[in-house]
């Protein structure tokens, strides 16, 4: 049977409400009405960072709440704090909590905000600006905390973080009684616990609900420098979370069926900002309705090995700015390849890309068109001597010079006839589509996926690793962050979106 925890101290809750926080906090936190747990909580922005309205107070379950101090076992000190209703089982609760919301800094920690999952699993979450001393200033001028003036003042130079966890039956009178003293000697009372942990930055709370979301019943405290792979309970020494090589995770995530499409993340860095002020950085999506697709697979035009063939061949290329000669690019990454149940997804993305490329570029550029004419027309940037011209650049050479592509074992008749065959039944029927053309994008859309899946091979292979396999997500993120093959490839469905919808009749 498993050892359990020994609580450090205790603290009781009779109001039905605890407030918590830095001393400003707290005191705010005394004056407002019982929170109830925040179904409509959103992120805020302020400046740059992201802030979520918190009131710092949150209803509770009455009864004993158990404290614990949970210890880095490398640095054999407290790096955070957990506290438990007695009826709570502490380790299931506490795991279920870091599974659903735990440190920022960590993999797999879960949401770092509060949303529709959090939401579910009952937990509240806040982060490093949604409190303390210097982020929230309501009641500052009510509660002067005596140790961070002299901090302010720059009299006193210690590093910790802190928080108060009080009933709200006491939480005024523990507030007069710590405001003088230094936070590492604020003593505990049977009301109200004094989270403080030396030498961190940042701080964290967690709040975990009952299953309905009527009351809180535990509550998580940490720092920047948690490490909870590193942490267990005090005098316990399994560590909350397993420590795992990169390889132990991916054959992990593997096994559990994690989503390595990648379409969420994409999706997340895509969205548009919102509030006043906010500059966005991040490109967004297209709209749905400029985006094409998805095909039906049999329009496909790259099979399972010519992919395959496109990854070992490293046809990969530089152009030095200012330059218009070209070299082969360095291909010193080892080569990684695709691994089931992910291999066919990635093949889906990249020939939806070819696709929609064909049907909203190609087709209308290159129809009843000389090679000359339409590569004007494909590669406008051709002749510029720029950084964002260099992949006109070079696929203007691809298009015009037969010689200008080598794949060994590169099928360019089929793949000609297969895009041939797609040109002629999705453009107008009028429209002829000579051979030379159709020979120049082929060898342009294969240059194109040679591009993807070298940067994408090399995302994968971060660190040289042996073990590294491309997933479709590392092929969302290459064309995302890279403007010039996103501006010819963004306009596909499946792209954004993965396959979830029917195959398209356009």
């Amino acid at each position: 049977m498993a050892a359990s925890p020994s609580p450090y101290a205790a603290i009781s809750v009779s109001s039905g409400c605890l407030c918590f926080g830095a001393l400003n906090n707290i005191w705010n936190g005394a004056s407002m009405p019982v929170q109830p747990f925040p179904t409509n909580t959103g992120p805020g922005t302020s400046g740059t960072i992201i802030r979520q309205p918190i009131e710092y107070n949150i209803v509770a379950q009455n009864g004993t709440w158990n404290a614990f101090r949970l210890i880095d076992l490398e640095k054999n000190k407290v790096t955070a704090w957990f506290l438990a209703h007695s009826d709570v089982d502490p380790q299931a609760e506490l795991d279920k909590i870091l599974r659903v919301s735990g440190s920022p800094y960590e993999l797999d920690s879960g949401s770092h905000l509060n949303d529709d999952k959090t939401a579910r699993q009952g937990v509240f979450v806040i982060n490093r600006y949604d409190w303390g001393y210097y982020y929230d200033k309501r009641s500052r001028d009510e509660v002067e905390d005596v140790e961070q003036l002299e901090r302010e003042a720059g009299r006193v130079h210690t590093v910790f973080e802190a928080a108060g966890l009080v009933d709200l039956a006491a939480a005024r009178p523990m507030v007069l009684r710590w405001k003088a003293q230094p936070s590492s000697e604020r003593l505990w009372s049977e009301g109200g616990a004094w989270l403080h942990i030396p030498n961190s930055e940042y701080m964290f709370g967690r709040f975990g609900f009952d299953e309905d979301r009527v009351a809180a019943r535990s509550f998580l405290f940490f720092t920047t420098y948690t490490v909870f792979t590193q942490t267990a309970f005090e005098g316990l020494g399994q560590t909350l979370r397993k420590k795992e090589t990169p390889k132990e995770r991916f054959e992990r995530l593997l096994q559990e069926g994690f989503d390595f499409s990648g379409v969420e993340e994409l999706n997340k860095i895509s969205q548009p900002l919102q509030g006043p002020g906010i500059v966005q950085l991040s490109p967004q999506r297209p709209p749905l309705a400029d985006c094409f697709g998805p095909y039906d697979p049999s329009d496909h035009i790259f099979r399972a090995q010519d992919i395959i063939n496109i990854v070992r061949s490293r046809e990969f290329e530089v152009m030095p700015i200012g330059g218009r000669d070209v070299a082969p690019g360095d291909t010193s990454t080892p080569i990684s390849e695709f691994i089931e149940p992910w291999a066919e997804s990635a093949y889906d993305v990249l020939n939806e890309m070819v696709l929609s490329y064909l049907q909203r570029t190609a087709i209308p550029r290159i129809g009843n068109r000389g090679v000359s004419a339409a590569a004007e027309l494909l590669f406008p940037r051709h002749t510029l001597e720029d950084r964002d011209s260099r992949l006109d650049v070079l696929c203007y050479r691809k298009f015009t010079q037969p010689d200008a592509l080598q794949i060994p074992n590169f099928d360019s008749t089929y793949l000609s006839n297969r895009i041939k065959s797609f040109l002629t039944r999705f453009g107008d029927a009028s429209v002829a589509f000579e051979d030379e053309c159709v020979a120049g994008i082929t060898r342009v859309v294969a240059y194109l996926l040679a591009e993807i899946l070298e940067v994408a091979n090399r995302n994968a292979r971060w660190g040289n690793v042996e073990w590294a396999k491309i997933m479709p997500s590392d092929i969302r993120t290459t064309v995302y962050f890279d403007f010039a093959i996103r501006d010819y490839l963004q306009f596909s469905r499946v792209y954004w979106e993965g396959r979830d919808r029917s195959p398209s009749t356009e």
